[in-house]
């Protein structure tokens, strides 16, 4: 339960960021996915007005993450850009050492924001991967384990992760993660023909792009749920959140008539709407007590029973061990 129960749809990053004046002063916060026009260029120029002790920004775009990292000029925040690309795991492997090298001793906050949406066509990722896959979700457990003992070495660690209500359109499909074409897909992997006509986009087990997306977020969903539940005995824990529809680059590949059909039901929220609950789930206390729990609109909702399956999220787990390459050690 969030501290605030005033908080909702409308909430501005500025009052949630008035709530917990102390909540940035003085801390490490890591952001992905910065970029012009995107959540997390605004979250960066939001929290840096707070004093962080040292801002870690990473993109994939050198260019467009030194115009964010230019626009900040807060007196006595170091503001530091670290360069990847979600997609690679070796791209991440260099990126994570980078900002380990970097960082200090603690990451008080990981906000795992990158992320692409509604790719036209099925493309994969150098290691193999569907590329919704690969970078909503793999590349994200990737990063985030790499990082994870020094956001455990902090007093109260927070990872973020950046998800959508899209999560609904699919359960993880452990029979066909990739979309390699498998026919029959087990029932309890098939998409949501519910919410695949909540969001007016058609209903299939081949590649669909929202249905790829609708995958690769239900795993984030799982996973965070799965990594606070190995985190309850640190001063760690995570959270995954829906922000909100708000217009920004990620919103390129989409077709106008499922932009259209999102909106029919999703009221846009402004940049500053947009970004508050995931400063909620960066910043609120209270939210400790429910560690792994999904977000929106600042309060903390229920998911679909399969974004909340304890066998799924631990076969889930072990899965993302074996495609990435890595054990994870919490």
């Amino acid at each position: 339960m969030a501290s605030h129960s005033e908080f909702g749809a409308k909430t501005t990053a500025e009052e949630v960021l008035a709530a917990f004046p102390d909540g940035l002063k003085g801390k490490v916060v890591v952001i992905t996915g910065v970029g012009p026009n995107g959540l997390g260029a605004a979250l960066a120029q939001s929290i840096a007005a707070y004093t962080p002790k040292l801002l870690i920004l990473t993109g994939r775009s050198a260019s467009k993450v030194e115009t964010i990292a230019k626009s900040i000029t807060t007196p006595g925040v170091e503001i530091r850009q670290v360069i990847f690309d979600f997609s690679s795991f070796s791209s991440i492997a260099k990126g994570s050492e980078e900002i380990n090298a970097i960082s200090g001793p603690t990451i008080d906050i990981l906000i795992n924001n990158a992320g692409v949406m509604n790719m036209p066509e099925r493309r994969l990722s150098p290691d193999g991967f569907e590329l919704h896959l690969a970078i909503n979700y793999l590349g994200l457990a990737l990063f985030t384990n790499n990082l994870l003992p020094k956001v455990k070495n902090s007093n109260a660690g927070r990872i973020v992760n950046v998800v959508s209500n899209a999560y609904a359109i699919s359960p993880f499909r452990f029979s066909d993660y990739n979309f390699d074409g498998v026919e029959n897909l087990p029932e309890d992997e098939q998409p949501s023909k519910e919410a695949c006509e909540g969001f007016g986009i058609p209903y299939g087990f081949g590649y669909i792009p929202p249905i790829a997306y609708g995958q690769s977020k239900c795993a984030g969903v799982l996973y965070t749920r799965e990594l606070a539940e190995k985190l309850k005995d640190t001063n760690a824990t995570a959270f995954s959140l829906m922000p909100g529809a708000i217009e920004t680059e990620l919103w390129r590949e989409m077709p106008a008539d499922v932009v259209k059909s999102i909106l029919s039901t999703l009221p846009m929220k402004t940049m500053s709407q947009g970004i508050s609950t995931i400063l909620v789930a960066a910043l609120d206390p209270k939210l400790k007590e429910s560690g792994g729990a999904y977000l929106n609109d600042c309060q903390v909702e229920d998911v679909q029973p399969f974004a909340k399956d304890k066998a799924k999220a631990e076969k889930l787990w072990q899965l993302t061990e074996k495609l990435t390459g890595t054990t994870f050690t919490v």
